[in-house]
């Protein structure tokens, strides 16, 4: 996916090279033509948790042996509440950004699977929808990093690992910095 003309893209380190900030701008007038993109890459991004669905209803648990009269993907993500929705594409984001921008100049990082696969209540809430037809509430959210990244070299070995975290806001704000670099210091250090 190409943000180039899409997204101004500004980095800045801090003064101790513990951090980088990288903002983005959105050229809204580049907004459509980068819809279809993505959306494909957002579906790609779900396909993981439909699979993971599907895998696990492949294991007839019904002491009737009734078979399954749905798809156990059908309705994912769509079903689910708009915050939901919103922090899946805060999740989703930061794997954009990691694959198209060079973090660290870099090129050649992978994000192989989002954290809300793991997303239990989400999953719980869309078998609800399913078997009561009430719309989705709001669920309690998925709590760590946004996404992982990863580099191999030529032989398959992961190089490098980078821990993606996205705040999205319209100016700078340090504190937000300032706790996303702190919990990712927890989990690399504990």
């Amino acid at each position: 996916m190409r943000l180039n003309r899409w997204l101004s893209n500004t980095v800045n380190q801090s003064t101790d090279g513990r951090y980088r900030h990288r903002l983005l701008v959105e050229n809204p007038t580049r907004r459509a033509s980068k819809m279809s993109e993505l959306r494909e890459f957002v579906d790609i991004a779900h396909e993981d948790v439909r699979r993971h669905l599907r895998d696990v209803a492949r294991f007839n648990l019904d002491p009737l042996e009734e078979p399954l009269e749905n798809d156990p993907a059908e309705g994912y993500p769509q079903c689910l509440h708009i915050e939901t929705l919103k922090s899946y594409f805060g999740e989703i984001f930061p794997a954009i950004i990691a694959e198209n921008l060079s973090p660290f100049g870099e090129t050649g990082w992978k994000v192989p699977a989002f954290m809300f696969r793991l997303h239990l209540p989400a999953i719980q809430q869309l078998e609800d929808i399913r078997q009561t037809g009430i719309p989705a509430g709001k669920v309690p959210g998925r709590t760590g990093d946004d996404c992982l990244a990863f580099r191999r070299d030529n032989n398959g070995r992961i190089i490098r690992a980078l821990c993606c975290e996205a705040k999205c806001t319209k100016d700078h704000q340090r504190h937000l910095i300032k706790d996303a670099h702190t919990k990712e210091m927890k989990v690399i250090w504990n």
